[in-house]
């Protein structure tokens, strides 16, 4: 199964590609064929031609922009998602099997030092289940010296342990406004029509 950190990627990466494409939209804007006839075209004066096949790209570009941000939105909730089948994984695997309610009473109440002395023993002795009830009591207890001792102790639990701390990094922005802070603002008809000169791998198709 992916780690967190691999999941994120993924989804950054999907969501990365929609920010490109936007960047993209003006010159695939550029090949629209407008819907007029030919013979309608042809009794249009330049200049109302010219307005016409701005606002049908206008639109084009709103549309465009209006769905890949619906989709930018749509792969930040399969990220949650994704992330919270993940965490849900790695509880289970930090989690003890067999242990009873007297021992999660003892944990409750064990000093720092005991929860550890109790974590080596029971890892010496290869019982997996009572080192991880001492580690899960230190976690639930936020005992630090008895977690950091824990991924120390115990590779695997390390890694683990990195990726709930990687997952607790708040992914930012509400994904609407993030993608409107990231994304270019679709240019409207005025602002095809009055478009620099310089821009003429787009606007200048217009004039």
């Amino acid at each position: 199964m992916p780690t967190i950190n691999e999941i994120k990627r993924e989804y950054g990466d999907e969501q990365a590609k929609l920010l490109t494409e936007l960047f993209d939209l003006p010159g695939r804007a550029r090949q629209l064929d407008i819907s007029l006839s030919a013979t309608t075209q042809e009794k249009m004066v330049r200049k109302e031609l010219t307005a016409v096949k701005a606002a049908e790209a206008a639109i084009f570009l709103e549309g465009e922009r209006a769905r890949m941000k619906t989709r930018y939105i749509e792969l930040d909730l399969e990220l949650r998602a994704a992330l919270e089948v993940r965490l849900e994984v790695i509880e289970e695997e930090l989690s003890p099997k067999n242990v009873g309610f007297r021992d999660f009473a003892a944990a409750a109440e064990a000093s720092p030092e005991t929860l550890i002395a109790a974590m080596d023993m029971a890892l010496d002795g290869g019982d997996e289940d009572a080192a991880l009830l001492a580690f899960q009591a230190g976690r639930r207890r936020d005992l630090d010296e008895v977690v950091a001792h824990a991924i120390t102790v115990n590779e695997a639990w390390g890694e683990l342990y990195a990726e709930l701390s990687e997952a607790a990094n708040d992914l930012g922005l509400d994904p609407g406004d993030r993608f409107e802070t990231l994304a270019p603002p679709a240019p409207s008809k005025y602002d095809i029509l009055h478009a620099p000169q310089s821009d003429i791998n787009f606007y200048g198709s217009l004039r």
